[in-house]
């Protein structure tokens, strides 16, 4: 006997009026909550090592899942989403005063290895991209609700 598929409001639960409004004001990070299902387990998987593959092949680029794999989505370059984020050495920064980094909230004090992310428009900036930070903030709390709700 197969398992119930959950889709929408039963993939977000008390999180679905949140994700609808997500959705609405920031299509680009994500994804319509109606086209979410909970892929678990074995399936979660393959689909994650198959990015990883294909990542690692040059066939897809790296980026966020808009829709999330856990979420149902596809890896597939229409549902990745830039996110410009990489890291730098602090050694390779080492004539600069960096106390800046941890007083702004962008790493911890005393980092040997900083994060900045590209903006679209090709601006580097220090610290995580803030569209992909709140993404993936929200879909580890739905995560966690799944979880406690014996969902997943």
């Amino acid at each position: 006997m197969s398992e119930k598929v959950l889709k929408g409001k039963e993939v977000y639960g008390p999180h679905y009026d949140e994700a609808v409004k997500r959705y609405k004001e920031n299509p680009d990070w994500f994804p319509n909550p109606d086209e979410s299902i909970i892929v678990k387990k074995n399936d979660l998987k393959v689909a994650r090592e198959e990015y990883n593959s294909l990542v690692s092949s040059g066939d897809l680029e790296k980026g966020h899942h808009r829709q999330g794999l856990a979420f149902g989505g596809e890896n597939i370059q229409d549902n990745i989403q830039f996110t410009g984020e990489s890291t730098i050495k602090k050694k390779e920064l080492s004539d600069l005063d960096l106390d800046f980094y941890h007083e702004k909230g962008l790493g911890k004090e005393k980092a040997k290895i900083l994060k900045v992310h590209q903006t679209e428009s090709g601006i580097y900036l220090f610290g995580n991209n803030p569209n992909h930070t709140e993404a993936t903030v929200f879909q580890n709390k739905v995560l966690k609700w799944q979880r406690d709700s014996g969902l997943r």
